[in-house]
């Protein structure tokens, strides 16, 4: 009921009572003219619901797009189907967790026509995560303003939201690029060391052959065998702190990203999760990029830093002593039990780390890098608030090419 509801009906009420004390009949008739209206107020209610619930048929809703990511806007649509002269009528509004709209309330622009009622607006991801999404409310009141009520109009839909990355393509590339010159055992590759075919829509422009293209007048692209391509093995530790653990995320799945823009094969390990994707060429790049986002929708917090050193050392040891891939790790100030397990890895002079702390942690940090340095890591620590292209730049600048 709304306050002009509970003050009639407290009134009425109260009229009622005093013309029944005093045998007042004026008294009485107002009273209960005034419960009579709550009543059919009510009812009004009732009915409207009813009507609601008989004639609605269908509810859809399309989010675009499909799969949110954190920071990056999206747009719903959500159609009711009504029979009847109830779209004219029919009040409407979404639900929708407040992760999903920055913590305001959704604001739809509501458009009618014959049969549909149709609901659009706007949503600003905050949170990575998966979060509610409705269902769509129908409001009835009645004529008075007494009372109203609020009915679900079909169901809730939970949505995925990707974590924020951010870009480091370029650098990523030249960083792979040179593991790939170091397996080769030259700094720049020849002419001839990779098979050329015609360009296919879809294709990384940097993989065009300029040379043979301009030769031939059509534009040729290497096609380099999967298998001699230097994978890349991003291993990601969950820390205790929610803060951190998103930043790391962030950090994991930018890297991870990069490697995958760049053409290598990518494997991510974080806990006792592991995505590996393998074809990361033309079109094969999107379905890369969506699995690898897709595994980080569901990390969480571990209990312990005890834990978490528990994991990064099991994600380690997941790597066979003779591997060859390049390895990125994005970490926390770690215990000997970590330190241990990643120490073999920094053996193959490929293996970067950044090391992710609060100021109050500083000095923990340096000493997690000095470990690593010391086991062959180049290796950088990380100190709130600094952003993850700096920590990035800052860690390439410790490669000994």
């Amino acid at each position: 009921m709304t306050p002009r509801g509970v003050g009639l009906a407290a009134g009425g009420g109260a009229l009622l009572l005093v013309g029944v004390g005093f045998a007042s009949a004026p008294l009485v008739l107002i009273g209960a003219t005034v419960l009579a209206a709550a009543a059919v107020a009510a009812a009004w209610i009732v009915a409207q619901v009813l009507t609601t619930r008989a004639r609605v048929h269908a509810v859809t809703r399309e989010v675009s797009p499909a799969t949110l990511s954190a920071g990056a806007p999206a747009q719903v649509t959500v159609r009711v189907a009504v029979r009847g002269a109830l779209a004219r009528a029919m009040r409407l509004r979404e639900q929708a967790a407040a992760e999903l709209t920055g913590g305001a309330g959704t604001r739809a622009a509501i458009s009618r026509r014959s049969g549909t009622v149709e609901l659009r607006y706007r949503l600003e991801p905050s949170r990575r995560g998966r979060w509610l999404l409705g269902p769509a409310l129908a409001r009835a009141a009645d004529p008075f303003g007494l009372a109203w009520s609020d009915r679900a109009v079909g169901t809730a839909v939970e949505v995925a939201v990707w974590p924020t990355v951010v870009d480091l393509a370029a650098s990523a590339g030249e960083l792979m690029g040179s593991a790939d010159r170091a397996h080769a055992g030259a700094r720049t590759p020849a002419a001839d060391d990779a098979s050329l075919r015609d360009y296919r829509d879809g294709d990384d422009l940097r993989r065009v052959h300029w040379a043979s293209s301009a030769r031939r007048g059509t534009l040729l692209v290497r096609s380099e065998e999967q298998q001699g391509r230097t994978a890349a093995t991003i291993l990601l530790g969950l820390p205790p702190a929610p803060s951190g653990l998103e930043w790391a995320i962030t950090a994991a799945a930018s890297v991870a990203l990069s490697v995958v823009e760049a053409g290598h094969p990518v494997r991510l390990i974080a806990g006792t999760q592991e995505t590996s994707v393998h074809d990361t060429h033309g079109r094969a790049a999107e379905s890369a990029r969506a699995a690898l986002l897709d595994s980080t929708v569901d990390l969480v917090p571990t209990e312990s830093t005890a834990e978490s050193d528990r994991l990064i050392a099991a994600g380690a040891g997941r790597l066979d002593p003779g591997h060859r891939d390049v390895v990125v790790a994005v970490i926390e100030p770690s215990g000997t039990v970590a330190l241990r397990a990643l120490a073999p890895l920094g053996e193959t002079g490929r293996a970067w780390a950044i090391v992710r702390a609060p100021e109050p942690a500083r000095a923990r940090a340096d000493r997690t890098v000095q470990s690593l340095t010391a086991s062959g890591w180049r290796a950088v620590a990380s100190i709130e608030p600094e952003r993850l292209e700096d920590a990035w730049a800052r860690l390439l600048a410790e490669e000994v090419v």
